[in-house]
């Protein structure tokens, strides 16, 4: 068939077929075009599945084997379910991309940090965890897009990156310099009193970030989402031209099942994020009649940027997702 079919189409096929196959060592073996073409497909977007599968990736492309990538890989994508995560998880991942940037194959930054365009977990941190080996790991990629969801549905209001793993992962995210896209749901923000950690300030400004999506997230008040926002536009270049303190391309922020406190708790509401930064814009602004007018366009920004919304319902039990088309709306 590989002889029949030309190679784009082969290609297209090939990608479906080791995208589905659960025997993807037997997909290679139907002849040597397969096995470069899938090779190819493979190495392209890594894929893994678990902790063991890191390991041997690791072992096999190591500078002291014969096993060499086939292509630059673009993506690095972790889909490991709950029930498989363990507290090796992070160092493996490490261990991986130690592998990946010493590969000639692959393309570094002035660094030395695997340049990717997406890096994508689906994946339970633990609170056992030895949280700095996620600073460890991430920051020895820059990925242009990164997202981490939790592996349950996503009717199910679950944790997925818990209160001590939050400072570890804005610290190696802040060193990415072309981060556009960051995806983040079913985490949980330290909370000074259930959770506290003496490191965590508040989510930093990352410069280059455009779109941030929050999702199922708890202990995220309106003041840290306010005091996020005014950092990202810059207010006090705003409220004092003179000042040099930098501002960030965000272009959105997106609140999906965000909470104040936990899920039993109030949702974050722009009605809020708004009242929150416009307290704090009038604590720290001269009283003047150009200052009120700046403070007022800082909100009319904030207002145009963010949109907070809910996809699913409390119900005793567990959560569900709205009915309705199963579609988020705007919540005020």
């Amino acid at each position: 068939m590989d002889r029949l079919l030309p190679v784009e189409i082969l290609n297209d096929v090939l990608a479906i077929a080791l995208e589905n196959s659960s025997a993807v060592g037997s997909v290679l073996c139907v002849s040597s075009l397969f096995y470069a073409l899938g090779g190819t497909i493979l190495h392209r977007k890594l894929r893994f599945y678990s902790v063991s599968q890191l390991l041997r990736f690791a072992d096999s492309v190591s500078s002291s084997s014969t096993t060499r990538l086939a292509c630059e890989p673009q993506s690095i994508e972790l889909d490991i379910a709950g029930g498989a995560a363990s507290l090796g998880l992070f160092q493996a991942l490490n261990a991986a991309l130690i592998t990946l940037v010493s590969d000639s194959q692959c393309k570094t930054d002035e660094e030395g940090r695997l340049l990717l365009e997406t890096l994508r977990l689906r994946l339970n941190s633990l609170t056992l965890d030895n949280h700095q080996l996620i600073y460890t790991s991430l920051s020895k990629v820059n990925a242009r897009s990164f997202v981490w969801t939790g592996p349950d549905p996503p009717h199910h209001f679950s944790t997925a990156i818990v209160a001590p793993a939050v400072f570890p992962l804005f610290t190696a995210l802040a060193s990415y310099t072309r981060l556009t896209h960051l995806h983040l749901t079913n985490i949980a923000f330290p909370d000074p009193i259930v959770t506290p950690d003496l490191s965590w300030s508040g989510i930093p400004c990352l410069p280059s970030v455009r779109v941030l999506y929050l999702g199922q997230a708890t202990f995220l008040t309106a003041e840290h989402i306010a005091d996020y926002l005014l950092r990202c536009i810059g207010h006090h270049h705003h409220l004092n031209p003179n000042s040099s303190s930098p501002s960030c391309s965000l272009e959105r922020l997106h609140l999906v099942d965000v909470y104040e406190e936990s899920i039993w708790g109030s949702r974050s509401k722009l009605p809020r994020i708004l009242a929150a930064a416009g307290t704090k814009l009038l604590a720290q602004s001269p009283e003047s009649e150009s200052s009120q007018l700046d403070i007022v366009g800082i909100l009319d920004s904030i207002a145009k940027i963010v949109s907070t919304d809910a996809k699913t319902e409390r119900i005793m039990g567990g959560d569900r997702v709205i009915p309705e088309r199963a579609s988020a709306f705007s919540i005020l």
